[in-house]
């Protein structure tokens, strides 16, 4: 998996960055997503690390877009981890198909 320099949700584009300068700080927290400012920020660890963490914060973005204003960020956990699984294990399940 690749995690992009940026992502379209709902419309909007978010920018990608891998940093440690999260605005959360960065005890206990691994990336963060900033809505107003259509930022998501992975800090930088282990390559699987930081796409399940990715994931975890698009979910964020799909549940905003939604207009989910709470996330209950144990089932977004669970939700970004068993998608994660299903994106490693079907590498080309998002690849385009000349048909």
């Amino acid at each position: 998996m690749k995690i992009p320099k940026s992502i379209k949700i709902g419309g909007k584009v978010y920018t990608v960055e891998i940093t440690n300068k999260l605005d959360l700080g960065n005890v206990n927290v691994s990336a963060e997503i900033l809505y107003n400012d259509l930022v998501i920020r992975v800090s930088p660890q282990a390559q699987g690390k930081m796409e399940a963490d990715f994931i975890h914060e698009l979910i964020h973005a799909i549940f905003d877009h939604l207009g989910y204003k709470e996330h209950d960020e144990k089932r977004v956990d669970e939700l970004a981890q068993a998608l994660y699984m299903v994106i490693v294990d079907n590498p080309d399940l998002f690849t385009a198909h000349e048909g």
